[in-house]
């Protein structure tokens, strides 16, 4: 796989769900003193469709690309690090536009196959949809939402999922039993096997929670080995 200088790349941080560019401060600080160009994008997803997302993220990539083309004096390539809903945007941006020269995507807690977490809330706390209000049908687990058909893009992708020993977070704190542990390991809102894709070049799983995954020092640090060589640090995740 190619090695590409951290002085040559430009990093999209794209976050998750209700969230905005200011939960990805943490990763872009990281990634600015290991040598990375990043920037932040703060995007409106709680009403809005994934390929709609998809495009409008699309137009702000371009305009970054263009600034840091300047600022760097040379050709620069794109890649992405996106918290959860964010690596769907991202995988349907790809697959819809193409970016030139080689990208490389590290996903953090991504619910690739949906999320049951958004399941149980639309079918059993919130029982979606309220007329034309259906924030969470996008994120719903296979054909029901939008995350498993988002398209494999041409891209290089690592995929980081959650495992915590406890996991936790609202609402599972506030609840006797979390639903999720039926499902096997997970962040407590995305498990493992949701973050799954086929079509990732690697697959790392870390101890941390759904929440604040990507602000973790050994989390950033793996992203950037993905960055740099198109795989994780399977040795330094063992240690």
């Amino acid at each position: 796989m190619d090695v590409i200088n951290p002085s040559d790349g430009l990093v999209v941080l794209v976050h998750g769900f209700l969230r905005t560019g200011a939960s990805m401060a943490l990763t872009g600080a990281r990634l600015k003193r290991q040598g990375w160009l990043p920037r932040q994008v703060t995007q409106l997803n709680f009403h809005k469709e994934i390929p709609d997302l998809a495009d409008s993220l699309y137009h702000h990539v371009l305009r970054m690309r263009d600034e840091a083309d300047r600022r760097r004096g040379r050709p620069v390539s794109v890649h992405f690090v996106t918290h959860s809903m964010g690596g769907i945007v991202v995988r349907s941006m790809l697959a819809r536009h193409s970016i030139d020269g080689l990208n490389r995507v590290v996903m953090l807690a991504p619910p690739n196959r949906g999320a049951r977490f958004a399941e149980h809330m639309y079918d059993q706390v919130f029982k979606l949809p309220w007329g034309g209000f259906d924030p969470l049908r996008k994120l719903l687990p296979g054909e029901r939402g939008d995350c498993e058909g988002a398209g494999d893009p041409d891209a290089e992708i690592g995929i980081i999922a959650g495992a915590p020993k406890k996991p936790s977070g609202f609402p599972w704190n506030m609840a006797k039993e979390n639903p999720l542990d039926r499902a096997g390991d997970h962040d407590g809102k995305v498990t493992v096997d949701e973050a799954r894709l086929a079509a990732a070049q690697d697959f790392l799983v870390l101890p941390y929670g759904h929440t604040w995954i990507m602000s973790w020092p050994s989390v950033i640090d793996q992203a950037d080995a993905f960055l740099r060589t198109g795989a994780f640090d399977h040795a330094a995740a063992r240690s």
